[in-house]
C-alpha cells in the first residue's frame, strides 16, 4: 500500500524538525560548546514550503511568492 503525504503529513516534519533543532540547542548549552541547527532548521523550512505550496495547489491560490 502507497502512502501519499498531505500537508499536515509535512507540517508534522517539520515540527519535528524545530524539536530536534530545540534538543541541539539544549546539548549544545549543557556541554558549552558552539552548536550548528542550520541544517534542522533548513529543513524544517523545507517541510513548511511543501505544505503551503500544497495547501496553494489545493485551493487553486495564487502563489507569486512561489516564483522567486
Amino acid at each position: 500500500m502507497s502512502y501519499r503525504c498531505g500537508p499536515s503529513d509535512w507540517i508534522d516534519l517539520a515540527i519535528g524538525r524545530l524539536e530536534d533543532a530545540k534538543r541541539s540547542l539544549r546539548e549544545c548549552d549543557r556541554l558549552r560548546q558552539g552548536c550548528d541547527i542550520c541544517e534542522e532548521l533548513r529543513q524544517a523550512r523545507r517541510c513548511l514550503n511543501k505544505a503551503l505550496i500544497m495547501v496553494a495547489e489545493e485551493k487553486g491560490i495564487e502563489k507569486d511568492w512561489s516564483t522567486k
